[in-house]
């Protein structure tokens, strides 16, 4: 049995596919009848139970969707609101993309560099394309540092107690 993939998507991937496309043929249903801030937390709470599952199966195919709705959800905040810059939808979906690679790589100590070059490029272009006021960024911004703090904290955490259940369940080598 492959290590990477957990009991649920060794058995048959299509339920893995199923679940997300139902969750976000769900999504897409409620958003018709919303609007305002009420948008930006269904993409956020979204994406957060995709992200939940994530960590809790180690299903990688969970964590994109999870991501991205998660992206959208801050691109669409960010639009809503006086965030000083204005492309901000492009912005949060490059987010998006680079908490792939980075929640990935903080849990499982691995993963694929892919999401870096569509992250980045909506990053740049978002930014290139947006006024940006930096003082006013730094001034309303700066609690997201925390935020990306509790993320890391919360990650390493967790990843390193899967590596240590790891190092527990795997024989010992050379036979010792």
């Amino acid at each position: 049995m492959n290590e990477d993939k957990s009991p649920v998507e060794e058995r048959d991937p299509r339920i893995i596919t199923g679940a997300v496309l139902i969750a976000i043929g769900l999504l897409l249903f409620v958003l018709q009848f919303v609007t305002g801030p009420t948008v930006s937390l269904l993409f956020l709470v979204g994406g957060a139970a995709f992200v939940a599952v994530y960590f809790s199966r180690k299903v990688y195919r969970l964590l994109v969707p999870g991501c991205i709705l998660i992206g959208i959800g801050i691109g669409h905040l960010g639009e809503q609101s006086s965030m000083p810059l204005q492309n901000m939808s492009s912005v949060g979906l490059g987010i998006g993309f680079i908490g792939i690679y980075v929640i990935d790589k903080i849990y499982r100590g691995k993963t694929a560099w892919w999401p870096l070059i569509p992250g980045g490029i909506l990053l740049v272009t978002g930014a290139a394309t947006g006024y940006v006021d930096f003082g006013k960024l730094i001034s309303k911004g700066w609690p997201l540092i925390l935020v990306i703090l509790g993320v890391l904290f919360l990650t390493g955490a967790l990843g390193s107690h899967r590596r240590r259940d790891d190092r527990k369940k795997s024989p010992p080598k050379n036979g010792v």
